[in-house]
């Protein structure tokens, strides 16, 4: 699967074809969570599982204490 050229905004130092979600997966979690909106956030769990976006969140150095927060806090 490949992000859609919609994703630009928030990968504007990436050459989005180059991104693999299996590969680049913890990257662009962090990334979306960090700096995306609510179309996001519902892209992020159609995506993957709460379990692997709290996971990646919670130990990820590139995320925020205040994304971090928010995170914590759904089921």
């Amino acid at each position: 699967m490949k992000l859609t050229r919609s994703f630009q905004p928030f990968f504007w130092d990436t050459d989005l074809k180059t991104i693999d979600l299996k590969e680049n997966r913890d990257f662009v979690i962090c990334r979306l969570s960090e700096k995306g909106g609510l179309r996001e956030f519902r892209w992020l769990k159609k995506n993957f599982s709460m379990k692997q976006l709290k996971n990646v969140i919670k130990n990820s150095k590139n995320v925020s204490a205040k994304t971090k927060n928010f995170w914590k806090f759904l089921k």
